[in-house]
């Protein structure tokens, strides 16, 4: 009987320790408008498509550029984006720091890798949310994306955000449906380019 009240304590304990350490960080209450630069960029980072780890100041070689971050159905929708054919520095990041460390790693992971195999774009693997952080970014609704410029001085400016259709990737998203998607995003995107 002790053998069985030690394993029930000792599961409840390795529990309670996994929904701690999967809880989403916390956001500040009063939140102060922080400035957006090159320099608080992680230094270090996976690229999916590209299998490697790479250093920033080896990536990132050309300004201005664009960051695409994406949250959890947008992924769906742009891993078709290298098809349009936009004449700029694009970098696409999986913000899939919310996502519970286990199904990181059991699924999320090599699901990144199958969606983006074909891409020309490159995708960052924001899991652990550095990114997400270093753009002062607090928004994970799963259907949204946020669009920054990073210049050339390193200063970064948010240029909009816009949203995809709710659950495309758990529930499947047609091919029309996605060129419609990324056609609206193209368009909202020359807006700010030109």
């Amino acid at each position: 009987m002790k053998k069985f009240f030690k394993m029930v304590i000792f599961f409840v304990v390795c529990f309670g320790f996994l929904i701690y350490f999967t809880i989403p960080r916390s956001i500040k209450e009063d939140k102060v408008q922080k400035e957006l630069n090159f320099t608080n960029l992680p230094s270090f980072f996976d690229v999916v498509n590209q299998n490697s780890y790479t250093k920033k100041d080896e990536f990132f070689k050309k300004f201005p550029l664009y960051l695409i971050v994406l949250n959890h159905d947008s992924l769906a929708v742009f891993s078709e984006l290298y098809k349009k054919n936009i004449d700029k520095d694009l970098v696409l990041i999986a913000n899939i720091s919310n996502t519970p460390w286990l199904i990181k790693q059991i699924a999320v992971n090599g699901e990144l890798e199958k969606l983006f195999k074909d891409s020309t774009i490159s995708l960052i693997n924001d899991s652990n949310g550095l990114f997400t952080s270093s753009l002062d970014l607090n928004n994970n609704s799963q259907n949204e994306y946020f669009v920054y410029e990073v210049f050339e001085n390193g200063k970064i400016s948010k240029l909009f955000q816009g949203s995809v259709k709710k659950g495309a990737l758990q529930n499947g998203i047609s091919k029309d449906e996605i060129n419609s998607e990324l056609e609206n995003f193209s368009n909202e995107f020359k807006k700010y380019i030109n």
